[in-house]
C-alpha cells in the first residue's frame, strides 16, 4: 500500500473513532470529552488550514455559542456534536444577539461526526457570513481536505492526532492488538452459518447479504456494527499477512457480487425471502465460493495456531 494512502486511512480511523466516542458519551451525559474535543479540533484545524485559532472555552464568549477564534482573519468556530438544524440555527441567532459579527466576519460550525444535508432551511441573520452547505464542517469535508495534503503534511497531521488522542484501555486493546489477536477476532466473526451451511439450508437471504457486507467491513476497517472491534487490514505488522487479508477481502467482495447478481435477476427474492435458481448448480457455486473463503482463511490462521473454520459439507 502506498504511504500516502495508508496515512489517510489511519487519520480517518482516528477521527471516526473520536466522533463515535463523543456521540456515545454525549448520549450518556458525559460531556468532558466534548470539552476536550474543542482543544483537539483547535489544533487540528490549525494544522489543516493554517489558522491561528485559540480556545475561548474559559471566556464569556463561550456562552455566546463560539468555542474557537482566529482574530487575525476574523473567524469564529463552534465545535459541537449536535448536528441538528435547530442547534445550528440557535448558534446563528446567538452569534447576532451577542454582537459577535462586529469582531468576527465569518462563522464556521464543526460537527463532530456527520452533518445532515445542506441545512437549506436555516435563516441566516443579516450581517452573518454563513452558508449551510459549505460552512458546516464534518468528518467527510475534513477528510476531503486532508486527502489533498502531501505525504509530509499527512505525517504531521497524524503525529498531531496521535499526540492528542489517548484511547484508554478499550481502544488500546483494539488498535494495539497483536496480529494473532486481531486475526482471532476475524476468525470469531467468520465462524457463522452464513459461511458454513449449505445454500439449500439458508433461511434468511437478506440477513445473508448483510452478514457478508459486515465481514467485508470488518476485514477492511476493523469495524463491526458501527464499533471498532479489531485492527483494520492495513494496520497489521506482518505485511505478508496483510496481503493475505487483502485476498480474503476481495474473496468476500466477489461473494457479495455473486449474491447481488442473483438478487438483481430476481432469482433471490428478498421481499419474499425465496430463492429459485434457474440452474441447479448455482447453489453449488455459492457453496464452493464459501469453501474457498474458509480454506484461504484457514491457510492463514494455521500459521498462528488458530482453530480452522469448518467447510460446507
Amino acid at each position: 500500500m502506498l504511504k500516502h494512502e495508508q496515512l489517510i486511512k489511519e487519520i480517518a480511523l482516528h477521527i471516526t473513532h473520536l466522533s463515535a466516542s463523543v456521540q456515545v458519551l454525549g448520549s450518556m451525559h458525559f460531556f468532558d470529552l466534548n470539552i476536550a474535543a474543542e482543544h483537539f479540533f483547535q489544533r487540528l484545524l490549525n494544522q489543516i488550514y493554517g489558522y491561528s485559532l485559540v480556545n475561548l472555552n474559559h471566556s464569556q464568549l463561550n456562552a455566546a455559542a463560539i468555542d474557537l477564534a482566529d482574530k487575525n482573519i476574523s473567524l469564529a468556530v463552534q465545535v459541537t456534536s449536535d448536528r441538528r438544524a435547530q442547534k445550528i440555527q440557535k448558534t446563528l441567532d446567538k452569534f447576532v444577539k451577542h454582537g459577535l459579527g462586529t469582531t468576527y466576519k465569518s462563522l464556521k460550525i464543526l460537527v463532530i461526526g456527520e452533518r445532515t444535508g445542506k441545512y437549506s432551511t436555516l435563516t441566516v441573520p443579516a450581517g452573518v457570513f454563513f452558508d449551510g452547505s459549505t460552512d458546516v464542517i464534518d468528518n467527510k469535508s475534513l477528510m476531503q481536505d486532508i486527502e489533498k495534503k502531501t505525504t509530509l503534511e499527512l505525517q504531521a497531521i497524524l503525529a498531531l492526532i496521535e499526540s492528542e488522542i489517548s484511547y484508554g484501555h478499550t481502544a488500546i486493546s483494539v488498535l494495539d492488538k497483536t496480529d494473532t489477536e486481531a486475526l482471532s477476532d476475524i476468525r470469531d466473526h467468520m465462524d457463522r452459518s452464513a459461511l458454513q451451511d449449505p445454500w439449500h439450508l439458508e433461511s434468511d437471504y437478506r440477513a445473508f447479504g448483510e452478514t457478508i457486507t459486515g465481514l467485508i467491513e470488518m476485514v477492511n476497517t476493523g469495524r463491526a456494527d458501527g464499533q471498532l472491534v479489531t485492527k483494520p487490514r492495513f494496520k497489521y505488522q506482518d505485511r505478508g499477512l496483510a496481503d493475505q487479508l487483502n485476498v480474503l477481502y476481495n474473496q468476500l467482495r466477489a461473494l457479495r457480487l455473486l449474491y447481488r447478481t442473483y438478487v438483481k435477476s430476481g432469482e433471490i427474492d428478498l421481499p419474499g425471502n425465496v430463492c429459485n435458481f434457474q440452474l441447479a448448480q448455482t447453489a453449488k457455486t455459492f457453496d464452493s465460493h464459501r469453501n474457498l473463503i474458509n480454506a484461504h482463511f484457514n491457510s492463514i490462521s494455521a500459521q498462528y495456531n488458530l482453530a480452522p473454520l469448518p467447510n460446507i459439507g
